[in-house]
């Protein structure tokens, strides 16, 4: 299964307004898979605001992806690779051969990073187990992608435990979207646009996520999932 969309969205008003409409472009693609089999993974941080608001209205499990991308030594915000939980770790090998940065130092950036993203993930997951993945399909939500290195890490991490996995998004790179398209990844992307330039330009607020807003949205999903163990949930479709 491959979709990509490029719907009549323009921008997006905040990133709860990104996941609404995000959700609402994936109903037609995940109608016939039962809710108790499918999980909405958020790339934490920004990525679980959105996630948030399609596990609600697809009437999934929400949860989190904590994941950490590797920054070049002399430019960290370019990412020469990232990490995700369970030992994944993701490498651009031909940006690193161009930088010129050599295998001992790329393992001292990854271990720093996982470090990072280990202490990241005690805190915002509050001791919660890794979701069991197997068996269930598993939508990946970020806010948007600039150069996809996070969502490989993630998708790394995700698909050999899952059934399948999807790869939606409010907003993309084109080109991030085919090369995840040219590895079978089922995708979506409500904005594609060739003037991409950056996943903030797409939103008219785009405010920093905080540590205490993504503890909020992932106890609340977990008070949801203990809710419907034991019978109380009520909620339609599940």
């Amino acid at each position: 299964m491959l979709f990509k969309s490029n719907r009549s969205v323009e921008r997006f008003t905040n990133r709860q307004d990104a996941g609404r409409l995000l959700a609402n472009a994936l109903l037609p693609y995940v109608a016939d898979i039962p809710r108790h089999n499918l999980i909405v993974l958020g790339l934490a941080r920004g990525g679980v605001t959105v996630a948030a608001e399609v596990a609600a209205i697809l009437g999934a499990r929400l949860d989190a992806c904590v994941v950490r991308k590797i920054g070049s030594p002399t430019q960290p915000e370019l990412a020469i690779g990232a990490v995700a939980p369970n030992g994944v770790r993701v490498l651009n090998r031909g940006l690193i051969a161009d930088i010129g940065i050599s295998r001992q130092g790329v393992d001292q950036l990854t271990a720093t990073v996982e470090e990072n993203r280990q202490s990241l993930d005690k805190q915002l997951r509050s001791g919660r187990p890794l979701p069991d993945l197997s068996g269930k399909t598993v939508v990946l939500v970020d806010d948007g992608l600039a150069t996809g290195a996070t969502m490989r890490a993630a998708l790394e991490y995700a698909r050999h435990r899952a059934q399948s996995v999807i790869i939606a998004v409010p907003t993309a790179s084109p080109d991030v979207i085919d090369a995840f398209e040219l590895q079978g990844i089922s995708t979506l992307s409500l904005i594609a646009p060739r003037n991409f330039r950056s996943v903030g330009l797409w939103y008219d607020s785009f405010d920093e996520v905080t540590n205490e807003e993504v503890i909020s949205l992932l106890r609340e999903a977990s008070r949801s999932v203990a809710l419907e163990s034991s019978g109380h949930n009520t909620a339609p479709g599940r």
